[in-house]
């Protein structure tokens, strides 16, 4: 059975683990615990029991080998699902194959190439704000920015949604949503209290949701009304997908749903992702020069690469997998198991929730010498990551959306690279924040910029 398994220090009575895990970051706290006793150790708190692995051949067995025998831990979802509802991330079952073939579908390859030309569009849009700066000589907060930018991008290819819409309507409705449920994974009475905080939560939930609808029903009449349209967004593709089985009561919802999913995946994970990825490069000039050279051979002249010339960006899409390795957007995943399962001498009983700590595997310096070191070469060269980097999972629940992010922030990043000079303010700091997830930097990362000649 399990009690093979060290517990974590610091368990006190009651509370068990809970205490120490408040202490400093979870993530954090818990990759010490894992360095000290593991590679799985115990983990308690009121209510909940866990087994904690970094361990990468658990971690292939959980989520690839026997991954039919675990789901997705609702618990550790609770506070997002007003925003996720029943999408692909908080789904399984029958209910998770058929949003899987649908989502699988939107994200073909037509919608990419839609977002490599939405993803243009919104640097060209960021350009403006970035001369402005430069001529002001005032610092511009990068995370700020490339939060507005990949929302942009995101309303764009999922609702053909225009930019000075998505910048009016998004961050007003959706990034408090975001704030909130972060407060309340750790302060879970916030949602049940009749503050202002739970009715602000509350009104732009309801605004949100009738906005989508909105969306929702004015695409489907227009569908209806010329069926051979091409399909000029993921809604579109949405939409066509769930004629194969019918429009039912429930498709309004489910297709509403998985518009929240996309916008809260599309744009939080992403712009966390450029912010760290930048701010990486600035404490390395000579990275940030084999990145220009390396978008150089992709942007030539005014014309527009075709789509295969950007998957080619490899320097960028190496320095943006480097960052998601050493920043850890999101440093961990649960997962519960709904029998019971064996990995090797181990017996995991049914109900025993599973917390696969990408972040301990990511800096175990087994598999990343120097793992505090910001080094893109990793992700060059013939040589397989395998197992060892999951910032999108891997096997049957692999991130359906990564294709996806990881082209617009090649494009973003190569095309900033190569029209700015950027220099950090000396504040700027690796520190991360310590309860939000995706996890963005614990204060603003900001930068001077100036167009290069």
């Amino acid at each position: 059975m399990l009690d093979q398994v060290p517990h974590a220090p610091q368990k006190l009575p009651v509370v068990g683990h809970m205490a120490a895990l408040m202490a400093g970051a979870p993530w954090d706290v818990t990759e010490r615990w894992l360095r000290e006793r593991g590679p799985t150790v115990r983990l308690q708190i009121p209510g909940a029991s866990y087994l904690v692995t970094s361990d990468p051949e658990f971690i292939r067995h959980v989520i690839v080998g026997a991954a039919d025998n675990y789901v997705k831990d609702l618990r550790a979802m609770g506070a997002f699902l007003d925003i996720l509802g029943h999408g692909l991330l908080t789904s399984d079952g029958e209910l998770w194959k058929k949003q899987r073939a649908v989502l699988a579908r939107a994200f073909r390859i037509e919608a990419l190439r839609n977002v490599a030309e939405a993803s243009i569009r919104a640097v060209d849009r960021l350009a403006a704000v970035l001369d402005a700066h430069a001529r002001s000589g005032r610092p511009v907060d990068i995370g700020a920015q490339m939060r507005r930018l990949t929302l942009q991008v995101i309303a764009e290819a999922t609702l053909q949604m225009p930019p000075h819409q998505s910048d009016d309507v998004l961050p007003r409705l959706y990034e408090p949503l975001v704030e909130e449920a972060n407060k309340r994974v750790w302060l879970p009475f916030r949602g049940y209290l009749p503050t202002p905080s739970k009715f602000r939560y509350d009104r732009s939930l309801a605004q949100l949701d009738a906005f989508l609808l909105e969306k929702i029903r004015a695409r489907l009449q227009a569908r209806r009304a010329d069926p051979q349209a091409r399909p000029a967004d993921m809604l579109d593709m949405l939409l066509i997908s769930l004629e194969d089985r019918g429009w039912t009561d429930d498709s309004e919802r489910l297709v509403s749903d998985e518009l929240k999913t996309m916008l809260f995946a599309g744009h939080d994970t992403s712009s966390a992702m450029l912010t760290w990825t930048l701010h990486a490069l600035t404490q390395q000039p000579a990275e940030l020069e084999r990145l220009r050279a390396d978008a150089a051979s992709v942007w030539k002249g005014e014309g527009m690469p075709d789509y295969e010339q950007l998957k080619r960006l490899d320097f960028a899409g190496a320095c943006l997998k480097e960052a998601l390795r050493l920043y850890n957007i999101v440093p961990i995943v649960v997962r519960e198991a709904v029998v019971d399962d064996r990995f090797g001498e181990l017996v995991i009983p049914r109900g025993t929730k599973v917390m696969v700590h990408m972040q301990a595997l990511h800096k175990d310096p087994r598999h990343w010498p120097e793992p505090e070191a910001f080094r893109p070469d990793r992700f060059l060269g013939d040589e397989p990551v395998g197992h060892r980097w999951l910032p999108f999972i891997t096997g049957p629940r692999s991130c359906v959306g990564q294709h996806f992010s990881l082209l617009e922030a090649k494009i973003v990043l190569s095309r900033l690279a190569l029209r700015y000079e950027f220099s950090p303010v000396p504040e700027n700091s690796d520190a991360r924040h310590r309860f939000n997830v995706p996890v963005g930097p614990a204060a603003s990362i900001r930068m001077h910029v100036r167009p290069r000649a």
